[in-house]
C-alpha cells in the first residue's frame, strides 16, 4: 500500500474559505451521514469544490483531474483500509487535489489583464510594419465603390469606433485561445506531477 506526503497547501488551501468549501462538499456527499465518504463521494467531492471555487474565482479555477488521479490518492490517503475516508482525510486529497488552482488564476489573470493587451499592440504593430495598414485601406476603397448598396448599409451601421479596435481584438482572442490554454496545460502537468508525487510508497515494502 501506500500513503500520501504530508503537504502544507497554498494560501488558498490555507484559507478559512476553502476549508469551509471542503467542509460542505463533504456533508453533501456524506447523504447517509456516516461520516465517511466512498470513492465515488470522493470524486464527487472533488468536483464540487473545482467548481464552487470557478463560481468565485472564474473558470480558470476549475479543471477537475482524472477519477484514475482521484482514486489513487483516495487509495494513499485510506491509511486503516476502511475504503472510505473521513472529513480529515478528503481535506488531505483536495489539498492536493487542488494545488494547482492558485497558479492557474494568477496566470490567467495576469495574462488577460497585463499580456494579452500588451502582446495584441506589439503584434498589431508588428503587422502594420509589413504594410497591412495601407493594405486595409485599399480593401476599405474597393469595398465603397464594389459592393451592393445593401452591404455597405449594414457595414455603416458598425461604428467606426469598432472596426478601429477589430484588428487588435482578433489578436487578443487568438492569444486568450490559444496561448492560455497551452500555459494552463503546463500548470496542470505540473500539479499532476505533484499530485502523483505526493503518493509514496512505504520504505519496509520498497525494501521487500
Amino acid at each position: 500500500s501506500a500513503h500520501l506526503k504530508k503537504i502544507s497547501g497554498n494560501f488558498l488551501t490555507k484559507s478559512k474559505t476553502f476549508k469551509g468549501i471542503c467542509k460542505w462538499a463533504f456533508t453533501v456527499c456524506d447523504g447517509n451521514e456516516t461520516g465517511s465518504i466512498n470513492k465515488t463521494e470522493l470524486y464527487a467531492g472533488m468536483l464540487l469544490v473545482h467548481l464552487t471555487c470557478a463560481k468565485y474565482a472564474g473558470p480558470a479555477a476549475c479543471y477537475p483531474p482524472k477519477r484514475a488521479e482521484v482514486e489513487r490518492l483516495f487509495d494513499a490517503a485510506d491509511d486503516d483500509n476502511s475504503g472510505s475516508l473521513d472529513q480529515e482525510e478528503f481535506n488531505s486529497v483536495m489539498i492536493i487535489l487542488c494545488s494547482n488552482i492558485t497558479s492557474r488564476i494568477l496566470t490567467y489573470y495576469a495574462i488577460l489583464i497585463i499580456a494579452v493587451p500588451y502582446l495584441a499592440s506589439w503584434a498589431l504593430g508588428f503587422i502594420n510594419w509589413f504594410g497591412t495598414d495601407d493594405a486595409i485601406l485599399k480593401f476599405d476603397a474597393t469595398f465603397d465603390q464594389h459592393a451592393p448598396a445593401a452591404l455597405r448599409a449594414v457595414v455603416d451601421i458598425v461604428p467606426d469606433s469598432l472596426w478601429a479596435t477589430l484588428p487588435e481584438s482578433i489578436i487578443s482572442l487568438a492569444f486568450f485561445f490559444l496561448v492560455i490554454p497551452k500555459l494552463m496545460d503546463v500548470i496542470d502537468d505540473v500539479s499532476f506531477k505533484a499530485a502523483a508525487d505526493a503518493v509514496v510508497v512505504k520504505e519496509e515494502e520498497k525494501e521487500d
